[in-house]
């Protein structure tokens, strides 16, 4: 997360940042009452990691229903990264890196352990699992990105 905190996005590896980005505009559609997934689409799609949005979707909004504590993203275009961005990229850096049980230890500590809720209608174990998953999915997209678009 250190490696992180307090950094300009634009000095982030390019994964990194756009990922910040995508994090703030999430949070900044979603408070304003709109839909993230369709302000978020355009980004994605000309970075070439359209697959990586249901997933992207699906984790922003298990941390806004099952956070642990108030996370706090900044706002598009804030200068420097969050404590909370800090420890959502540590996750996907885990999961870059194929560092699973990582992966799920930050997780862990992001969401509210209360009696392992479930997701609904999807039979899903703990919440920290689907966010774990979704974030190794996220990051197996943008792995994947680069090899789709040399095909």
């Amino acid at each position: 997360m250190y490696r992180f905190l307090d950094r300009l996005p634009p000095n982030l590896d390019e994964h990194f940042h756009f990922l910040t980005g995508a994090m703030r505009q999430w949070t900044a559609a979603a408070r304003a009452g709109r839909c993230p997934c369709a302000a978020l689409a355009p980004g994605f799609d000309w970075r070439g990691v359209m697959p990586a949005l249901p997933d992207f979707t699906k984790l922003m909004a298990l941390l806004d229903t099952h956070a642990l504590r108030w996370m706090r993203f900044g706002m598009p275009g804030a200068e420097h990264v969050t404590e909370a961005e800090a420890t959502m990229l540590a996750m996907f850096a885990a999961a870059l890196g194929g560092d699973s049980p990582a992966v799920r230890r930050i997780a862990a500590t992001l969401v509210a352990d209360s009696g392992a809720t479930l997701v609904a209608d999807s039979g899903a174990p703990r919440v920290a699992e689907e966010l774990a998953t979704a974030a190794e999915w996220v990051a197996l997209r943008f792995v994947q990105a680069p090899l789709a678009q040399r095909d």
